[in-house]
């Protein structure tokens, strides 16, 4: 019997690595997609303010997870579509046709040297299922989590290689920051990234397009 060769060894090795990784991929997207149908069905049954300053006047709306949404929301006009980040209170809203169509909550970078910066951006990328290339997890030949919340970077643990972070609906505005879904806290606790909820990132990725404004204030 002939010994497989070393570059058959590799060929299989890689198949397998990708195909871990597309098994990873959808489940973390159903993971995403089953949040974001437990938070649609919460809200149908959470009264929230009918009229935009409504919303924003309620003693906890810098604190609240809550979403509003206006009529302009059943429009679609990219080009006429924008972002606004607002750092001081941890909260985005989506404009289109000049009129405020989502007030969603966000989660910036974290105080110490990962600030989101301020500025206005463009949409220069967008990719439904995208992966960090700077943070993410060591995993073995298994495809199980070594270690996790580490940097491309960091030295690896004999046996494994770097797995980047999901980031779905990724929309990159400023370099390597982006926004895309992820876990929202009511403080910044990114590496710089705006993460927004599955139920607004996803309105989001659909109404805006390569090109869109992004004002981070």
């Amino acid at each position: 019997m002939m010994k497989p060769t070393s570059a058959f060894c590799s060929a299989v090795c890689c198949v397998l690595s990708l195909l871990i990784l597309s098994c990873s991929t959808q489940s973390a997207r159903a993971k995403w997609e089953r949040e974001g149908d437990r938070l649609e069905e919460a809200t149908r049954h959470k009264k929230v303010a009918s009229t935009f300053e409504g919303f924003i006047s309620s003693p906890s709306y810098r604190n609240s997870r809550d979403m509003w949404r206006g009529a302009a929301l059943e429009q679609y006009n990219p080009k006429k579509s924008y972002v606004e980040i607002l750092l001081g209170v941890q909260r985005g809203r989506l404009y289109i046709n000049g009129m405020i169509a989502m007030d969603f909550p966000i989660c910036s970078g974290r105080v110490g040297g990962h600030e989101t910066p301020k500025g206005s951006f463009r949409i220069s990328e967008k990719i439904r299922d995208y992966r960090s290339n700077l943070y993410g997890s060591f995993v073995n030949s298994a495809g199980k989590v070594v270690k996790y919340n580490v940097s491309a970077s960091d030295a690896r643990p004999a046996g494994t290689t770097f797995r980047g972070a999901e980031m779905p609906y990724w929309m990159r505005f400023n370099g390597a920051v982006g926004m895309h879904v992820g876990s929202v806290h009511r403080e910044g606790q990114s590496h710089g990234c705006v993460r927004v909820p599955v139920e607004a990132c996803e309105i989001l990725f659909n109404k805006l397009a390569v090109g869109s404004r992004v004002i981070v204030k």
